[in-house]
């Protein structure tokens, strides 16, 4: 498995991370997949993450096994109205719907809606 390419954000305050204390305005380099948790728990700023590719092999990847950011930037790039899901079972019931709604299809969308459900826990 590829390791996933990082990229380097400055820290909104003081924090520790990979077992290390950083201060806040120190740069690190962080896993795109962790960008969304460390933008809620406030050590980094959504306004200081720049643009990245998350992965550059995405337009291979079938939806249903796409991770929660890249099912949203898909959503956001097809223009899809996401309401308000935000858990990936939720996000993926609202693409695929979407992609069955458009008369051309999309054919990264499977015929696995039924297996789909959007229970919360």
């Amino acid at each position: 498995m590829a390791e996933e390419k990082r990229i380097d954000i400055s820290l909104a305050i003081t924090a520790k991370y990979n077992r290390k204390f950083y201060q806040a305005g120190e740069t690190i380099a962080i896993l795109p997949s962790e960008v969304e948790s460390l933008i809620k728990d406030g050590v980094i700023r959504r306004e200081d993450v720049p643009e990245f590719d998350d992965d550059e092999d995405e337009q291979d990847v079938p939806l249903e096994e796409m991770k929660l950011p890249a099912l949203k930037k898909y959503a956001k790039e097809h223009g899809i109205d996401l309401g308000e899901a935000s858990k990936i079972k939720e996000v993926l019931a609202v693409i695929l719907k979407a992609g069955e709604a458009d008369a051309g299809g999309d054919p990264k969308v499977s015929n696995s809606t039924e297996t789909i459900t959007t229970d919360t826990v």
